[in-house]
């Protein structure tokens, strides 16, 4: 043996024994089986003397530390006057129990909490409670969050940014299904109590830069369409005029009044009137009925919600012509009876019927909502203001500015431009213009075609 070097076990058992008379009173040091030290010593919960891990190993540094060890358990054995205290020190001081809380949780841990978040929250447009039994709800869910569950082949694993960078960048950066997956995988990681994944996504670009094509159709082109499909109706086998016929009404109906397909599914006075607080709006067949007031409900007949729930709405269009030659009054809802009982066909399945019925009648487009963005055109040619068109449509005037007017119809913005000084002049420049020309005129007829 070397100075200060135990080259053997019984070297290092004899220094065990030699260093184990250092102990206090009261506590000793014990080897257990040549291999793991304990102290041994009354413990104050049950009044008997036992023995207890120590968190050192059978070496010479080990037996030095438990040496000293032993000596603060005696003090703590004098000090501490409940037992629950005692341990609780025992567990820090001695066993050197990590007091760090393991804040990582897996993937289906941040899942579970990611549904139940949803599911507890509230619909973003009309502050609607959201409920596991709403078919758009759930439609929602899966495609906004499960769809992304599904990508992540591990769930019991924690967050990494291997694991992260795989799923993120299965879609091509610029589009916008990257960008989507982005935001989710952050709020992902977010939970994760992983910060440095935070840190990497924030030096990741998610912006859109790749766009689908988006279609524009002007008043003239789904003006001539609708009229040619209409008279070639009466050459067709019923059954299919009258499918054709519906789905014409729809098209109608989503350019004069901007809708959604599916929200004309749950307007709620087609062919009855609908009364609330005293205010009653006529049924859209009602042949008295010159407002052509629209009232949108907030759930369609087949079980969906609509996007901005209930609402009122104005035809976008004044002409009361063009609202005969469109046959707005003779409503003709299209029956749609789901043939699966999954959320996103049942959900999605009137809007996608809609959408394969222009492409099989050669309409100048089948994007729906290429007519709702006409609508908006239209509203403006006719003179009604941004802030009402934006009610019209049941959005902000925000997203008015920013989304529909860059998708604005070629054809249909000259016609705006070049017609635009032909609208009707205000009330006080009608009296200028009159007065400037010496005409004669009845201030009382104007007040009438002014609604004053």
């Amino acid at each position: 043996m070397s100075k200060n070097q135990y080259t053997s076990f019984e070297d290092l058992l004899a220094f065990f024994h030699r260093k184990k008379k250092e102990c206090p009173k009261g506590v000793s040091l014990k080897l257990q089986g040549n291999k793991y030290l304990l102290l041994q010593f009354v413990f104050p919960d049950s009044g008997k003397r036992s023995s207890k891990a120590c968190n050192t190993q059978f070496t010479e540094e080990g037996i030095i530390i438990a040496v000293s060890k032993a000596k603060k358990v005696a003090d703590a054995l004098k000090t501490f006057l409940l037992a629950s205290d005692f341990w609780d020190w025992y567990d820090k001081e001695i066993l050197e129990i990590s007091e760090i809380e393991n804040d990582l949780k897996t993937y289906e841990q941040i899942f579970q909490e990611i549904e139940e978040n949803y599911f507890n929250g509230f619909h973003k447009n009309t502050g609607r409670k959201r409920d596991r039994n709403n078919l758009s709800d759930q439609n929602s869910f899966k495609r906004t969050k499960e769809y992304y569950f599904k990508k992540i082949s591990k769930r019991d694993v924690y967050p990494d940014w291997n694991g992260i960078q795989k799923v993120l960048f299965s879609w091509e950066q610029g589009t916008k299904s990257f960008r989507d997956a982005y935001y989710f995988l952050k709020d992902v990681a977010s939970r994760s109590g992983n910060a440095s994944l935070i840190k990497t996504l924030d030096e990741i670009n998610p912006k859109q830069t790749i766009f689908s094509e988006k279609q524009s159709c002007s008043w003239d082109d789904f003006h001539s369409w609708h009229q040619l499909r209409s008279r070639e109706l009466s050459s067709l086998p019923t059954d299919v005029a009258e499918r054709r016929r519906g789905w014409l009404w729809v098209s109608a109906m989503c350019v004069m009044y901007g809708l959604r397909p599916s929200e004309i599914a749950a307007v709620e006075n087609l062919e009855v009137p609908w009364a609330k607080d005293d205010a009653t709006i006529p049924a859209i067949t009602d042949v008295n009925n010159k407002d052509m007031l629209l009232v949108v409900g907030e759930f369609t007949y087949f079980g969906a919600s609509t996007k901005t729930g209930q609402r009122i709405s104005r035809p976008m269009v004044t002409d009361k012509g063009i609202w005969d030659e469109l046959h707005l009054k003779d409503v003709c809802l299209p029956i749609y009876e789901p043939n699966s009982n999954k959320p996103e066909v049942i959900v999605r399945g009137f809007s996608d019927r809609f959408s394969q019925s222009l492409k099989r009648m050669d309409c100048p487009v089948s994007q729906a909502y290429a007519f709702r963005h006409l609508a908006n055109q239209l509203g403006e040619k006719y003179g009604i203001p941004q802030e009402i068109r934006a009610r019209i449509l049941g959005h902000s005037v925000a997203v008015n500015d920013r989304v529909y007017k860059s998708r604005k119809n070629l054809k249909t913005e000259i016609d705006l431009l070049m017609n635009h000084s032909k609208q009707p002049l205000s009330y006080e420049l009608a009296l200028e213009r009159l007065e400037a020309q010496g005409l004669d005129f009845d201030r009382d007829i104007l007040k009438i075609i002014y609604q004053l």
